[in-house]
Formats: C-alpha cells, structure tokens, sequence
C-alpha cells in the first residue's frame, strides 16, 4: 500500500512530502504522523482546522451518521454516477471524496488501479474498508485534500458539494489535484422548484439533511466556471421508469425541478487557464480605468 501511494499523498497542513517508511508515514516539517491502521489512514494531526462551528458541528453529525445510519442501496442517483464514471473514467487513479458507507467504492476499486476514498468519518470508511479489497480510506478534510497537485486521473464527487462549509475551496482543491487532462464527475441536488412561494421562511423547517448549499443547473456551472473548470456534460436525472405510474410521476417531477430532474449529473475537466474568469475580469477593470 505505501508504495502504491508515495507519490500520491502529501501533508494537508504543509503540502511538503512525506517521509515513508515500512510503518510510518510522517511529515518532517510539522513533526506529526499519520496514523495507520490496516488500509485506513488517519490525518487528524495534519488536517488544517477550519475555525468554523458551522464546520465543525457538520463533521461531528457525520461522525455520528457513520455510526447509525444503514448501508445506503445503489439506487438509481447511485447507478447514474457510476454509468457515468463507466463512460468518461480516465487513467488509472481515481479519488473518491464522500462515499459515504461504500456504494460505489467495490465497482470504482475494480475499475481502477488505484482507488482513494476520502471522507469526514471514521466510521463511514471503515464501513468501506469491509466492503473493499484494496481501496485505500483516508480520513481528512476535503477542504484541505492530502494529495499532491495534478496526481489524480478521475474524481468522483457525489452529493458533497452541497454539504461544504466553502464551496470555492473544496472546488479549487479539486482542481488542484485533478491531472490536466483528468475527469470529475460531479452530482448535486437540483434546487430549481416550480412552486407558488410563500413570503418568509418558516421557522418550523424539519431537519432532513446536512445541505448548505443550494444549487440549480444556472448557479452550478457559474461556480464551476469561477473555480476553472470547463463543464463538458451537465444533465438532470429522474428515477428509471419500469411502469406507466413511473412515467407518470417523472413527467410531474420534470416540470417540478425546471424542466430539468431532481438531481444534476456534470462531467467536467479542469481548464487550460484556471484563472480565465478572474483574468478577463480584471482585464475589464483596467480597460474602463484607463
């Protein structure tokens, strides 16, 4: 396993590379270890800290969800991802960031030489590892990846965006690690609603979900585009349809979420020039003050 990674993994705090040996995985600069324990990696001692509550209670809720909550089936958001990943994978490294109790993991791991799975709790990835022959699970902060730059060939980020205390940084990291020709397939919940608003938030909403971020087709691929990635494919999806009913239910559905689907799918690639946004924006400025 360490050999498989040596070049992959870097210190989150630091971004210096780390020293390995037969037991060990250490950066030299912080003076801290990476604790090991079968094919689970923990970087407690190297994670940045957010000095956010917000942050910090989401991650202990998802502790405690990797504790209770049951294995999630691969249902029909899961076979969309995975089709997918089937269609646009590239290379041989693949990282997986918030999987959760391991859906996907089995299928990435054997389609991939190498399989990472990242998430923001324990007890999730050792529900991975279980699951798993040779993925390897780190412990960390996504905010932070402990990944060296353009070492990745595929992400596979489902259903995590929304959850991201800072969006922009979870997307520039992606980018970060994401080889120059790499692919990312990327899914969100679609928040486009045709519905008759009512003024004013109750102050009764039920709690369902840990989602921060609230995304539609339109303010998806504006931040994408922001954070220097070229969207190559974005689409809605709805249930498969094995009845008249089901048909039915997905045309309401349809024009519910915006003519569009309850959740967005994106395949997308890193940019040749990150920063082009940001360039012509300030390419803008110093036209109209001159």
């Amino acid at each position: 396993m360490m050999e498989e990674i040596k070049d992959i993994i870097v210190c989150p705090k630091c971004r210096r590379n780390l020293i390995f040996d037969e037991k060990n995985i250490y950066c030299p600069e912080c003076n801290q270890s990476v604790y090991i324990k079968n094919r689970l990696l923990d970087f407690s001692n190297l994670s940045q800290k957010l000095p956010l509550n917000l942050s910090n209670y989401i991650q202990t809720i998802t502790e405690h969800a990797g504790q209770l909550m049951s294995d999630l089936e691969i249902n029909w958001r899961v076979e969309s991802v995975l089709n997918s990943v089937i269609n646009n994978a590239h290379g041989s490294t693949c990282l997986e960031i918030g999987g959760a109790d391991g859906p996907m993991t089995p299928t990435l791991e054997r389609m991939f030489g190498t399989t990472i799975s990242l998430d923001y709790s324990k007890e999730f990835l050792k529900r991975i590892e279980a699951k798993t022959q040779k993925a390897i699970c780190i412990f960390s902060d996504a905010h932070f990846l402990p990944i060296q730059d353009n070492t990745i060939d595929t992400i596979v980020c489902s259903e995590v965006l929304e959850h991201t205390t800072i969006p922009t940084q979870f997307l520039t990291e992606l980018n970060r690690v994401i080889k120059k020709d790499g692919v990312i397939i990327l899914s969100v919940p679609n928040e486009t609603r045709f519905t008759i608003r009512k003024k004013g938030i109750s102050k009764n909403i039920i709690a369902g979900n840990t989602h921060i971020n609230f995304y539609t087709p339109e303010t998806l691929q504006e931040i994408l585009y922001r954070t220097g990635f070229d969207v190559v494919e974005i689409k809605g999806l709805l249930p498969s349809v094995h009845s008249l009913k089901g048909l039915i239910f997905n045309m309401l559905r349809f024009i519910y979420y915006g003519f569009y689907g309850s959740f967005i799918l994106c395949t997308l690639k890193p940019m040749k020039h990150p920063w082009k946004y940001w360039d012509e924006f300030y390419n803008k400025i110093n036209d109209t003050s001159s």
